[in-house]
């Protein structure tokens, strides 16, 4: 007996899936609730498709209604999701208490990210009293081109690879000293690998600057990167200067070790 064919069944939940992923990924930090009709015009889909998908996230927790208003917005089901995939990250597990440790022994921001697309996702930011103001929440987005974090993995990356990415960027300008011209960041990627550290000042925001180092796999691939920030006034003083530039590396180098890098 011949079994009916599995493949229009299969692509119609392939399609199902994609759809969904594709409402969920709407939300971000810039739009963090939503209508169904916001959706439905933003992914040019059928509104009653859209409530739908948008019923079944919030019967499993992936999104939250406000019934007086209508708007969706990210559930506590994706809180599990991420906070699940942080127990299970490395990276995240080798360099929160080096990061802890920067932030208490001198008294400063830190934080570690990773590579998205032509952004860096900060996983860890670590304040202390004099630097709550410089708090940045998980997931936060910065581009590559004009963050400290950013700019060393481009700096370490395959000349390729950073090329694609730096091409692909919108190369925003988020203050007046944002570099966004690429013959002026590429020099800063040859800088930024022959003293092994990155340093932006003013190029997020006024006043603030970011010194950061990268962090290795056994594969030698940056993976990850770490940073401290403080003001511009501190972080332009030499002295501070080297001993940060000395200190972020030193934690760099202690959490490659531990994913299993070893210098040539």
């Amino acid at each position: 007996m011949i079994q009916p064919a599995e493949h229009p069944r299969k692509d119609s939940n392939t399609k199902s899936v994609s759809k969904t992923l594709a409402i969920l990924a709407t939300f971000n930090e810039s739009v963090p609730v939503q209508r169904t009709s916001d959706i439905a015009v933003k992914l040019q889909m059928n509104i009653s498709t859209v409530s739908r998908h948008l019923n079944t996230m919030l019967d499993w927790g992936f999104l939250e209604r406000d019934e007086a208003t209508g708007f969706y917005s990210p559930g506590l089901g994706i809180v599990a999701l991420a906070g699940v995939t942080l127990q299970n990250n490395d990276i995240f597990r080798h360099a929160f208490p080096e990061l802890q440790r920067l932030s208490h022994q001198y008294n400063i921001h830190s934080h570690m990210s990773v590579p998205h697309m032509t952004d860096i996702v900060h996983l860890i930011s670590n304040c202390c009293k004099s630097t709550v103001d410089l708090l940045i929440p998980m997931g936060h987005r910065h581009p590559m081109h004009c963050s400290a974090m950013g700019r060393v993995l481009l700096a370490y990356m395959p000349e390729a690879q950073a090329q694609d990415i730096l091409q692909r960027s919108e190369l925003q300008k988020y203050t007046a000293a944002t570099k966004v011209d690429l013959r002026e960041i590429k020099q800063e990627l040859v800088i930024t690998r022959q003293r092994g550290y990155c340093t932006i000042f003013n190029e997020l925001n006024e006043g603030k600057g970011s010194l950061s180092a990268p962090v290795f796999d056994r594969n030698r691939a940056p993976v990850a990167a770490i940073s401290v920030s403080t003001s511009v006034h501190s972080l332009s003083q030499p002295e501070r200067e080297r001993e940060l530039a000395r200190a972020v590396m030193m934690a760099a180098s202690k959490i490659s070790g531990k994913l299993g890098y070893f210098p040539k």
